[in-house]
């Protein structure tokens, strides 16, 4: 399969993201999300697995596929990704909830450094004080190796998948 061909597969569902994420913050905003809120807490972990394995094809997709070397920031966001997987169906399997308890931490700091990335990706004045100049790497964390519908990189599918968990994660809190 060709490399255009597999982006455009991986980055049409994170487009659908986007535009998911957009309507469940405008129906929290407007206080109509009480369908959603039931339905998170009852499907909300299959969802968590869901994306998290969706980040482990995505990223190894890439590397392994298609010889995309990771630079530093992706391979610190693959250690925020890659445990939830096993978190969330460890979880599932036990029907234990405090597995929010550790995704959340990952998620938060994972989120944190896909912000980072996205932000020298996209400002090329960040790009050269960046944390991934101090030292020399195979891959650039600036470099944009994908770019689907105008803005879908990397690290833009990875913070996509974080802030999912934790909006999921925001959805399992019982008031």
């Amino acid at each position: 399969m060709h490399p255009y061909l597999y982006q455009t597969i991986i980055a049409t569902p994170i487009l659908t993201l986007h535009i998911i994420i957009g309507i469940i913050i405008l129906l929290a905003l407007f206080k109509k999300d009480t369908f959603l809120k039931t339905h998170f807490q009852k499907y909300g972990m299959v969802y968590a697995l869901v994306v998290a394995i969706a980040s482990i094809v995505g990223s190894l997709g890439f590397s392994e596929g298609y010889a995309f070397a990771p630079c530093k920031l992706c391979w610190i966001q693959r250690i925020f990704h890659y445990p939830q997987a096993f978190i969330f169906a460890i979880a599932l399997y036990y029907k234990d909830t405090r597995a929010w308890t550790y995704s959340i931490w990952l998620s938060i700091v994972g989120a944190l450094f896909a912000g980072y990335q996205v932000l020298i990706q996209f400002s090329p004045s960040l790009a050269e004080s960046s944390f991934c100049n101090i030292v020399p790497a195979a891959e650039s964390c600036s470099d944009i190796l994908i770019q689907a519908y105008g803005y879908i990189s990397i690290p833009v599918m990875s913070l996509t998948l974080f802030v999912c968990l934790i909006i999921l994660f925001l959805y399992q809190r019982k008031k």
